[in-house]
């Protein structure tokens, strides 16, 4: 393998790659995230257990994501 720096090119793309790669896998765990707590919601049987379920940290982590967006 030579010993030389990669180019501005490979770097770059090297970067966009990487920035891609970060934003896919937030994308995926904030969708992961939401179907995770409707899942609960639709396994609670009564209102308290929804009101549980609303106030778990996978419910509150999904609906700061959804605002955020």
């Amino acid at each position: 393998m030579p010993e030389t720096f990669p180019s501005r090119r490979q770097l770059m793309l090297g970067v966009v790659a990487l920035a891609l790669l970060a934003t896919l896998g937030s994308i995926v765990v904030q969708s992961r995230a939401a179907q995770a707590c409707r899942a609960a919601i639709s396994q609670a049987t009564t209102s308290y257990k929804v009101e549980q379920v609303l106030r778990s940290a996978t419910c509150i982590e999904a609906q700061r994501d959804s605002q955020g967006r």
